[in-house]
This record gives C-alpha cells, sequence and structure tokens, in this order.
C-alpha cells in the first residue's frame, strides 16, 4: 500500500487485483485493517454519494464476491454486521509494519537509544515505495485516508532527519533536503533542516540563500512571510550562533539558541516526544487479531532501503530516504487488446510532434487537447493507450485524474482536483492552499519547465479542467463527453472528436477478443452485430465479453438477441458494475441534463426518421419545452455539446441507434409517447403540404383541415426551398409512414404517403417507395377510407411502372380499377385508366393503351376534370406518336399544351411541348422540333425533372442528328447519359449504344448543364 496497490502470492508473483473499483474497495478495507467498516463508507469511497442505498450494497457485496475469488484474498476478506473487515497483520500489510516500526522508533528514542531509533526509522521509511495507492483512483479515499499516511511519512523522514544531524550527519543530508524541498516546497520544517544543515556544513551563504528562495516563493503563492521559527533561525545564521554549531559527538544532547514558534516545535523537542509516540491504533484492533494466512500469500512488503549515512558510534544504517516523490506514473493500465482507432492515434501523434517535436524546451505553452465523444464510444481508451505509447516523451512524469464528469456520485470540484495533483507532485495536505485560484499558482510552479503529460479524464466541463491547465511544458490530454467549448476557445485546446467505429476497425476489435477464427466463421452475423452494437466500442466489447463465455454458441444466435430494439440494452450489460452496463452508461449523461434538456432528448427517441431538424423537434417537445425554433435550437445545442446528438450541418441533428433506443426507453418510462408522436406527425404532413403547393399539380394539395394550434408547420415562399426541403426530408417523410401506421395513426400514415407522390417527379423511385404505397393503402383500409386505399394501390402501380416492373404495374393498376368501380369513384377509375393507358403504351400494346385513354378521356370530360382531360389527351398523343400517326399526334397535344397554358401549369406544359416536339421531327418540321425540345428543356430544367430533362435531351438529338449536325446530337446525347446513369435508368443502355453507332464514346460533363441535384 506504500506506493501503488500491489498484492503478492507465495511465489513472488504479483496478483492481478482487477478494475478500479476493486482496488478502491481492497485499499479502502486495508487502510482500515482490522476495523468494521459499513457497507456505506465503502459505497461513499466509490461514489461519494449515491441514490439508490440497496443498489449500492448489491454493487459493494459484487465486488467483495470478486475480490474473494482471488485465493490470496479469500481468507482476509470477514464479513461482519452491516459491513466487512481485513484481518490482517503488520507481517502481511506494510501499511502496519510501517506503523510498527515508528512506534518502535519513538519507544527507542523514549529509552534514550537513538540508535535503535535510527535503525527502525531506516526499515520504516524505506517501505515506501511512492506514493501511497497511486493506482487508486478514489478521490474522498485519498482525501479522508490517504492524506493523513502521508502526513505520517513527512513526520517519520524529518525525525528520521533530525536523527541525522544530532550524529553529525549534516553534509550527507544535503542532497536528500534538497529533493524534499523541490517536492514539498511549501513545507517550512524541511527548510528549517535544510539551512541547519548547510549552514553546518560551512556554506552560511547558501543557507541565507534557501530563505530567500522560500521567502519568494511563498510571498509570490501564498502572499505570506517565512514563520517564525524560520525568521529566527534566519538571523541566527546571520549572526553566527554558536547554538547552530555541528554537536560534538554522535547524538549528543541538541542545543538551541533561537527560539522555536508553537508551530514549529524544535527538531529535539521532536526526538524527546516519548510521551506522544505515532500511534498505531487508529489501524490496527484493541482486540487480538484472528491469525492470517502467511506473509508468501498476503500483501507484499517491500525490504528495507539501506542508507549511505551510518551513526559513528552504534554504526546503525540509516535509510536513503523517499525524499522526494518519485517521478509521477500514474496512467491507468492500458488495454492489451485495443484495436482500431488508427485515425485518430496519428491525429495525436501529429498533434504531439507540431507541438514539441523534438526539442527539450519545456518552456512553450502546454499543448491541450480534447478527446470528445458520446458514452462508450472509447474516449478514456484511446487517451491511456495513447498516452503508453508516447509516455517516454514525457521524462518528468504523468499523471492521471478522474475528473467524475459523468457517472456515480458528484464530479470532482476544481478545488479537490488541484489538491490531488498537488499531492500528487509532493505537497504535503498541510502546505496545500486553500483558495482555487492560490492551489492552481502552485500546480502552475510545480509544472512550470517541465515535461509532463497530464490526462485528465471524464471532464464534464471547460469550468471544471480551466484551473487545472499548467502555465508552460508539456500536454494536457481531456477526455470528456462535453465538446469543451470555452476550452478551445480560451486556452487554443485542438479537438479530437471520436464517433462509431469505421466497420473494418469494429471487426478488428471484435476478433481482439473473440478471436479471429470465431469471427471469420460467420461474417454475416459479424455484420449483424457490428451494426446492432452501433459500431460503439464499449457496446462491441460487452458482447464480445459475452460471446467469450459461450465459446460453442453461434455468433448468429448471439446475434438475434440484438435485434429486438427494446431489449437492445438489456442484452448489453455485464451484470458485473456500472461501467459495463450500457444502459447505465448513458444514464449518466442524461441524469446530468437539466429537465428541458432531458424532455427533449427523450422525445427525439420517438422521432420516426434518423436525421432531425429543428422545426420537427421542437413540435415533437411542444411550445411547453420549445415555444420556438430559437429555443429548440438551444436545446439541441446543449445535448450536441454533451455528445447526446451528433450535428454533421447546420440545424440538422441525429444519433446512433443505441442511444435512440436508450432515449424511446426514457420516454416510454416518462409516459411520453402518444401526443408527441401525434404532433411531430402533424408537422411533417403539413409542412409537406405546404411543401406541395408549389409542385405540379398545385391544386390537389391543401388538407381538408389547418394543422392543430401547438404544430407550426414551416411555410415556404420559392419553389427551390420546397424541393430542398422534400429531398432533405424524404426519408423522415417515408419513415413518418412506417411510423404512423405501426402505431396505429393510419390517417397521418395514408394522408403523408398522398403528398409524397407529387415530390416523385424529382426523386429516383426505388423499392422504399413501394414499400411506403402498401403501407398506405393498409393503413388506408384499416382507417375505412376505400377511395384513399384506391389512389394508395393506383401509386404503387406507379412506382412498378417506373421500376420497369410493367407487369407488377398491369395486376395493380387492375386491382384499383376493380376498387374504384366497387365503390362507384369516378375520378379514381379515371386516373387509374390513364396510368394503365401507359403502362400499355410502355409494353407495345398501343390499341389497348389508346382503349384505356379514351376511357379515361371520357371521364375527365364528363367529370370536368381539366386537368385529366389534358394528361390523357397528351397520353393519347403519345401513343399516336409511337403508331406513326404524327398529324393527330400534333392536334392532341397542341389541344392539351392549351388546357395548361390556361391552367397556368408550366410543367405540364413542357411534357406536352415534348410531345409536340416527337410530332413535329416525325413529319420532317426538324427546325419546329428543335424549337419544341429548347421550350421543354427550358421548363424541365426550371423544376429541376432531371429525368424528363433527360428524355427531352435524347429526342432533341435525335432531330438534331436528323438535321445533319451530328456534334450537336453527341453533345445531347451524352448529357442525357450522364443524366440517365446518374438515376439509374435502363435506358442508358440504349443510348451508350446509339453514341457508339453514330461512331462517339460518352464524353465529360457537357458546357453549360445544370450540376446535378442530391435525389
Amino acid at each position: 500500500m506504500l506506493g501503488p496497490l500491489t498484492v503478492t502470492a507465495a511465489d513472488g508473483r504479483e496478483v492481478p487485483i482487477g478494475g478500479n473499483k476493486l482496488r478502491v474497495v481492497l485499499a479502502g478495507l486495508l487502510l482500515r485493517a482490522g476495523e468494521s467498516v459499513p457497507v456505506g463508507r465503502i459505497a461513499s469511497w466509490l461514489w461519494e454519494e449515491t441514490d439508490d442505498p440497496d443498489r449500492a450494497r448489491g454493487t459493494v457485496q459484487s465486488y467483495i464476491n470478486r475480490l474473494r475469488r482471488l485465493p490470496e484474498l479469500r481468507d482476509l476478506l470477514v464479513t461482519v454486521p452491516d459491513g466487512y473487515r481485513v484481518a490482517c497483520d503488520a507481517g502481511s500489510l506494510d501499511l502496519l509494519r510501517f506503523r510498527e516500526l515508528t512506534a518502535t522508533a519513538q519507544a527507542a528514542i523514549a529509552a534514550g537509544d537513538p540508535a535503535a531509533a535510527t535503525e527502525a526509522l531506516s526499515a520504516a521509511v524505506g517501505l515506501w515505495r511512492g506514493p501511497a495507492l497511486s493506482n487508486v483512483d478514489s478521490p474522498t479515499l485519498h482525501r479522508d485516508e490517504v492524506e493523513p499516511l502521508t502526513e505520517e511519512w513527512l513526520r517519520a523522514q524529518e525525525q528520521w532527519i533530525d536523527l541525522g544531524l544530532d550524529a553529525g550527519r549534516h553534509t550527507e543530508l544535503v542532497p536528500q533536503l534538497r529533493e524534499l524541498t523541490r517536492a514539498h516546497p511549501l513545507r517550512e520544517p524541511l527548510w528549517e533542516r535544510l539551512m541547519l544543515a548547510l549552514y553546518r556544513s560551512g556554506r552560511q551563504a547558501e543557507a541565507l540563500r534557501a530563505y530567500h528562495d522560500l521567502a519568494e516563493l511563498l510571498a509570490d503563492e501564498l502572499g505570506v512571510d517565512p514563520g517564525p521559527a524560520l525568521r529566527n533561525l534566519h538571523q541566527a545564521i546571520l549572526t553566527g550562533d554558536p547554538a547552530l554549531d555541528p554537536p560534538a559527538g554522535p547524538y549528543p544532547a541538541r542545543r538551541t539558541a533561537w527560539p522555536i514558534g508553537p508551530d514549529h516545535p524544535n527538531p529535539a523537542e521532536t526526538a524527546q516526544a516519548a510521551a506522544t509516540p505515532v500511534s498505531p491504533t487508529a489501524a490496527m484492533p484493541a482486540t487480538p487479531t484472528p491469525p492470517v494466512a502467511p506473509l508468501t500469500t498476503a500483501l507484499a512488503v517491500a525490504p528495507p532501503v539501506a542508507s549511505p549515512i551510518t551513526a559513528p558510534a552504534a554504526d546503525v544504517p540509516l535509510p536513503q530516504p523517499v525524499g522526494a516523490i518519485p517521478v509521477p506514473r500514474q496512467l491507468r493500465p492500458d488495454i492489451p487488446n485495443f484495436a482500431g482507432r488508427r485515425a485518430e492515434l496519428a491525429v495525436l501523434d501529429r498533434l504531439l510532434e507540431e507541438a514539441l517535436g523534438d526539442s527539450p524546451d519545456a518552456s512553450r505553452p502546454p499543448v491541450i487537447v480534447s478527446v470528445q465523444g458520446t458514452a462508450g464510444v472509447g474516449k478514456t481508451a484511446l487517451a491511456v493507450h495513447w498516452a503508453h505509447r508516447v509516455r517516454d516523451r514525457f521524462p518528468d512524469g504523468q499523471l492521471y485524474l478522474d475528473l467524475r464528469g459523468y457517472g456515480q456520485g458528484r464530479p470532482v470540484e476544481p478545488a479537490a482536483a488541484l489538491e490531488t495533483l498537488l499531492r500528487a507532485l509532493g505537497t504535503p495536505a498541510d502546505r496545500v492552499p486553500v483558495g482555487v485560484d492560490e492551489r492552481s499558482a502552485l500546480l502552475r510552479t510545480l509544472l512550470a519547465g517541465r515535461r509532463v503529460l497530464l490526462l485528465l479524464d471524464n471532464a464534464g466541463g471547460s469550468e471544471q479542467v480551466a484551473p487545472l491547465i499548467p502555465g508552460s511544458g508539456g500536454m494536457v490530454l481531456v477526455t470528456s463527453r462535453n465538446q469543451l467549448r470555452a476550452l478551445i476557445v480560451q486556452y487554443g485546446a485542438r479537438r479530437v472528436v471520436l464517433d462509431q467505429m469505421p466497420g473494418d476497425e469494429a471487426v478488428e476489435l471484435l476478433a481482439e477478443v473473440l478471436g479471429r477464427d470465431r469471427i471469420d466463421s460467420d461474417p454475416a452475423a459479424v455484420a449483424e452485430i457490428v451494426e446492432r452494437c452501433a459500431r460503439l466500442p464499449l457496446a462491441l466489447r460487452i458482447f464480445a465479453e459475452r460471446a467469450a463465455r459461450f465459446p460453442d454458441t453461434p455468433l448468429r444466435r448471439l446475434a438475434a438477441e440484438l435485434r429486438d430494439e427494446r431489449g437492445r440494452l438489456t442484452a448489453l450489460d455485464t451484470g458485473d458494475g456500472d461501467d459495463t452496463d450500457l444502459r447505465m452508461v448513458f444514464s449518466w449523461t442524461y441524469r446530468a441534463l437539466d429537465e428541458a434538456a432531458a424532455r427533449m432528448f427523450r422525445l427525439l427517441g420517438l422521432h420516426p426518421g434518423e436525421e432531425i431538424g429543428v422545426g420537427a423537434a421542437a413540435a415533437l417537445v411542444g411550445p411547453e419545452t420549445a415555444p420556438d425554433e430559437a429555443a429548440a435550437t438551444r436545446l439541441l445545442d446543449r445535448l450536441a455539446a454533451d455528445h447526446l446528438l451528433r450535428s454533421r450541418s447546420p440545424g440538422r441533428y441525429d444519433f446512433h441507434d443505441l442511444l435512440r433506443a436508450y432515449a424511446a426507453e426514457c420516454a416510454r418510462e416518462a409516459g411520453e409517447v402518444d401526443e408527441p408522436l401525434r404532433r411531430v406527425l402533424d408537422w411533417y404532413l403539413h409542412t409537406a403540404h405546404n411543401a406541395a403547393r408549389h409542385l405540379p399539380p398545385g391544386d390537389r394539395t391543401v388538407p381538408a383541415e389547418p394543422p392543430p394550434q401547438e404544430v407550426t408547420p414551416l411555410e415556404f415562399d420559392r419553389r427551390e426551398d420546397a424541393v430542398g426541403w422534400f429531398e432533405t426530408e424524404l426519408a423522415n417523410l417515408m419513415a413518418a409512414v412506417r411510423t404512423a401506421a405501426a402505431h396505429g395513426r393510419y390517417g397521418h400514415a395514408w394522408r403523408i404517403a398522398a403528398v409524397l407522390v407529387l415530390f416523385r417527379d424529382f426523386h429516383v423511385p426505388g423499392p422504399a417507395w413501394a414499400d411506403v404505397h402498401r403501407i398506405a393503402a393498409d393503413a388506408a383500409r384499416r382507417d375505412g377510407r376505400p377511395q384513399e386505399e384506391g389512389r394508395a394501390i393506383n401509386h404503387l402501380a406507379e412506382v412498378h411502372a417506373r421500376l420497369g416492373e410493367l407487369d407488377a404495374a398491369v395486376a395493380r393498376n387492375t386491382e384499383a380499377l376493380a376498387l374504384a368501380r366497387e365503390i362507384g369513384d369516378r375520378d379514381l377509375e379515371g386516373f387509374v385508366l390513364a396510368d394503365l393507358g401507359g403502362v400499355y403504351f410502355r409494353l407495345g400494346e398501343f390499341e389497348e393503351s389508346t382503349r384505356c385513354y379514351n376511357e379515361a378521356l371520357a371521364i375527365a370530360r364528363e367529370r370536368g376534370d381539366r386537368r385529366l382531360e389534358a394528361e390523357t389527351l397528351e397520353h393519347i398523343a403519345r401513343n399516336d406518336n409511337g403508331l406513326g400517326r404524327y398529324e393527330a399526334a400534333l392536334e392532341r397535344a397542341r389541344a392539351a399544351l392549351a388546357i395548361y397554358d390556361r391552367m397556368r401549369d408550366p410543367y405540364h406544359q413542357g411534357e406536352a411541348l415534348r410531345t409536340i416536339g416527337i410530332a413535329q421531327a416525325g413529319l420532317g418540321r426538324l427546325d419546329e422540333a428543335a424549337c419544341s425540345f429548347e421550350r421543354a428543356l427550358e421548363l424541365m430544367r426550371r423544376y429541376e425533372d432531371r429525368r424528363g430533362e433527360a428524355e427531352v435531351l435524347d429526342h432533341l438529338g435525335r432531330a438534331l442528328l436528323a438535321a445533319g449536325d451530328l456534334a450537336g446530337a453527341r453533345d445531347r446525347w451524352n448529357a442525357a447519359l450522364r443524366i440517365f446513369t446518374e438515376y439509374g435508368d435502363a435506358r442508358a443502355a440504349a443510348l451508350r449504344e446509339r453514341l457508339r453507332e453514330a461512331g462517339d464514346a460518352p464524353v465529360g460533363d457537357p458546357a453549360g448543364l445544370p450540376k446535378t441535384r442530391r435525389a
């Protein structure tokens, strides 16, 4: 314990104890060896405070059980009422041996035997191997238990020095005292002894210089003067007082002529303080300790350290004292099977080289790097792993401190963090300043000019970190779930953000734990595991630990446990402590939020799609939490600052699947599902309607009812903004259809799907569109709306047609037609007949196509539906063109164009002009055809109908080729080919062949064409 906590077996090997929590429990019990320690006290060492005493008791019990699995500890841990006790003696615990030796020294001094006292103190201080429990991370334990122990060590050191001075060994003691004063620069008794040793060595000037150095340090750091004992000693040295002369022989009676203040007793009096010995009873039982295991199976006791100082009379060896705190090496153990994060490690290496290079100069400002990311993303693992890789670049030491910004208990206050760091650097407890500013100044002084790596783990915010920043030299590595924006702005910290692992690195991590053979045995299951764990290192390690316990169980069977979103977090819990319970790890960040931010977080888990905008987020929480988008933005930004959300572009946010599952779980526990979901579905529905007003046709998009009062949908002034919103939100709108149907909100499902149809011309159709319309048809049927069911089936048929699945398109349209006739819906019947005509046209069945179109035209005129009439006329004209009846096609297409002109529908004017151009080209009126195609092309581009644009370019190329303009034809065909290829259109192959036949190969982007929009 007098150094890093270690357990040594009988054969001399070091026994691994386990994680930090286990070390905390064991160290605390050993510090109170022989005492009964209540569970509540053990819990305070682990968490400072806990909201759940029963959970704390169970967790402590699990830690004790894990310690008892070690044979070397099994018989030492005794259960007592309401707690536990360690049964050991000075033969098996170095702490008890230390106290036993110091008590022996006190007894020897009282008996007038300084030689025996020196021998006992030599052995006592020789037991220390560095700062006590330096590998045990518990601010409470260090504050309450370790600091008094360190003070015992310093008192033993000072008493050992007094005996050496009395023995006349002042010259040999000077180097030791210089080390001690460097390590404990504010401990005045050490400076007294240094000045006395220098003076007795004939170095009066150096003794006076030491006094002035201390006076300057105290003035700068604390604003005080040296104490009265030092001032009187200084005066005695100035006057050469004979009382300061070295003793005439070994261990004489101490003589002193300068007054000693009450706070600084005469060292000689210390040696005679037999009446008040350093008692070991604080940590030893009053009753006899039960028999314990022999030394070889208990905690290691380091051998005494021999000393170069020997008492002349009794030849008693004095130790080479642990005079200065050793170079701190506090890094947590590295993860032996660390995997991945190659890009981030390279960034850290580069930042280190940019800042330090090969120069030994440590006077430059410190390098500050903030490693950020969400819970479980591996920030600490990366930071510790990298710190071990570069520790040789920091010869003055590596300090580690868990600031506990997120976790059980309260975060470490800056004052406590500074005290811990100062103590690690050798500052005694009674010399640690009181105020934060003074402690911070002392830390900067101690680290000035030293190349030290300071790893501040789990920071809660910039205000927690700022007082701990050194003034110069070394490097500060901070890990946090918070973005630490103030640290970056005020201190120039560099940011390294950890996101989910790349897929290959996630597989590599699993292979490191489970072995490459098992991973290679089922790649499909491994791929599923990686994605179900959201490529999150902690989740992957938790899963791997479970899989390793069942080596004969196929990975695909274990992967099945992760498929249920509601049970996934339960599957990702080792059951062996909070740090390996993913749900608990997430909760630490969630519980640190204020109520408004926490509500925003949990309700975001209900959002239908993966990415969310500010407007939808505001709708989720409602006006009581976010009265406007500005308030919603502030809450979202707060969540992003804690890496509960990611923001890849302004105003857009997302989080990975495991955080989404946790957020939704929190929403369900809070009883908040139905109303937030209704609000966000209303927001998407009414915003989509507002955007659709700017798309052709614009007169079928007004919803029957206005939006609810608590929902504020977006409004659009420009068509470009409306189209852009659809493009951005398309995945969310499709997800909204699925979510609405899954939650029984069938009206929302079919209504959102219906308005989406108007945007379909601006997007590549795919299987997702077919799924949307299947869901919409089922939702309309469940909602008792057969007309809307028929429309959804008709829309599904249109998707099949656009995908080239013409037989399926005929089947679905036939189904919709039967339903329309069954319910007597002539409008729906007309729409379906028009679409059937188009499918038959593409199948080459022109007569059947014309029959369907004529029936649709009759219904349109019967119903007075001018739009359907125009669409049907234009489609019949297409059939006429296919049959070579160009005059009839021209007449019908012009009639359609006239209707569209009166309706002020420029988009469909473009379609009519395309059909007119084809007819004109068929009649050999190539100049007129080119003019019609150019006009159609302008309108298609205005509405950004890329596929329509490609069709017109194709026809324009044919007209130009027929007119003898081969170069113009090639340019148009290459432009069309680019668009068809981008959209995966089957017509790309035919166009590529036509270019080959024309003696040309595809070329690059034609000049002057608009850039491709994201589909």
